[in-house]
């Protein structure tokens, strides 16, 4: 079988625009995940893709992956049997236990009913604990030309993108508040691309500081705690 959704494959997340991706995505979580890495849980974590470098660094020992599939979860483990790993529909899920940092990164579109979803989310996150996850910008072209690309392909569309604002909005219902919202993504190649052009965007997105133009950023990089309110409760 093919595993194009794996890290390691070069139709996937091995190659020039993935490293690009991870980079951005591990930074984030590296700098807002600071100071609650005891205790992570990794939503559609996949094969391992951060939490395999969590769990090398030595910044987390206590990893626990939830995905659908199987076989990504299978490698996950043979790579690092010290990973948790649980094959369940996260909104089915009956996880008793709580986290000091959660992640999704590239899989809230698979979900269908955010308002649960989030308020899943702030049930199993620990009193001082962050929710890092990313987002799909449907107000950008990306957007478009990517629905585009799917339709001409006859391969679908399963994601279920909400504007920007209606985002926050769920996000406040849920009990959170929003730390540090990051751009990025402006690169405009498909995941599975290897161009010698990828450095080039890489660093126009960085001296533009394009990441700082969360309206129009083709992707959203999220850090969001439980509103203070709560908290002193």
């Amino acid at each position: 079988m093919e595993y194009n959704w794996d890290y390691l494959d070069k139709k996937a997340y091995n190659n020039r625009v993935g490293h690009y991706k991870f980079k951005c995505q591990f930074d984030f979580i590296s700098r807002y995940g600071k100071g609650h890495f005891e205790k992570i849980l990794d939503i559609a974590g996949g094969s391992g893709r951060f939490a395999l470098p969590l769990h090398e660094k030595q910044l987390s020992k206590d990893i626990t992956m939830v995905d659908l599939n199987k076989e990504a979860l299978q490698l996950a483990y043979e790579r690092n049997p010290q990973l948790k790993t649980l094959c369940v529909n996260f909104e089915e899920s009956e996880i008793k236990d709580t986290f000091s940092l959660i992640l999704c990164i590239e899989a809230l579109g698979y979900f269908k009913n955010l308002n649960s979803y989030f308020s899943k989310v702030n049930l199993l996150m620990e009193k001082e604990g962050r929710f890092i996850f990313s987002y799909q910008n449907p107000q950008c072209w990306r957007f478009t030309l990517r629905k585009l690309r799917h339709k001409i392909n006859g391969s679908g569309y399963n994601y279920h993108e909400i504007e920007l604002n209606k985002l926050k909005e769920l996000l406040f219902q849920a009990g959170f508040e929003i730390e540090k919202m990051e751009g990025m993504n402006w690169i405009p190649f498909p995941l599975s691309s290897n161009s010698i052009f990828v450095s080039i965007f890489e660093w126009l997105e960085k001296i533009l500081y394009l990441k700082y133009w969360v309206s129009q950023s083709p992707w959203i990089l999220f850090s969001v705690r439980h509103k203070i309110e709560s908290i002193k409760r």
